[in-house]
């Protein structure tokens, strides 16, 4: 046998009556589960009614959260923005200042450059015409010292010319010699 009431009578439909149509089921089951259900669909709407507003609360939070955001990103985007055009700007004018700056350094070298090579040129010249002097007055040392010895060394010669004795001279001085070592050996 049946051990709840709704299985004790649909037991007793079944074995007894013929089976009540769909209205009367309903009813019977409204009068056994009715307060139940009564208040499992109350707790289901405002379960769901909470749901409902936690999923709207939620959603509002979230979308104020992404517009913020993407309010914060957009600002840093537009900083980002503004510092990379600002940077840009003063790199054109650092490069702008630095080609200036290397072309009047350029102008400069170059003016520097022509100056050192006339100076150079200048001090070239200045060392050839010294040495070309220098080279002159060396010649003529030369030529005088030339001079100077030529004379003294005809001079000498002449006076080695007088003063020399004949070869006839000579060996007589020598036979006069050996006479007198002769005698003086005796």
């Amino acid at each position: 046998m049946p051990r709840n009431a709704a299985a004790q009578a649909k037991h007793k439909n079944q074995n007894s009556e013929p089976i009540p149509n769909e209205d009367d089921v309903d009813k019977i089951r409204d009068i056994i589960f009715g307060g139940q259900m009564r208040e499992y669909a109350s707790r289901f709407d405002q379960l769901e009614e909470r749901l409902g507003k936690t999923i709207d609360n939620l959603t509002k939070g979230f979308e104020a959260r992404f517009e913020k955001l993407e309010r914060s990103v957009e600002n840093r985007l537009q900083q980002v923005s503004d510092r990379v055009a600002s940077e840009r700007e003063e790199r054109k004018t650092a490069l702008s200042s630095t080609r200036g700056q290397l072309r009047d350094l350029e102008k400069a070298l170059k003016k520097q450059q022509t100056e050192a090579d006339k100076r150079i040129s200048e001090a070239v010249e200045e060392i050839y015409g010294a040495l070309e002097e220098e080279k002159e007055a060396l010649s003529a040392t030369i030529e005088k010292s030339r001079a100077e010895i030529g004379a003294t060394l005809e001079t000498e010669t002449a006076h080695l010319e007088r003063d020399k004795l004949s070869s006839k001279d000579l060996a007589q001085l020598f036979v006069e010699l050996s006479k007198s070592l002769k005698q003086d050996g005796k």
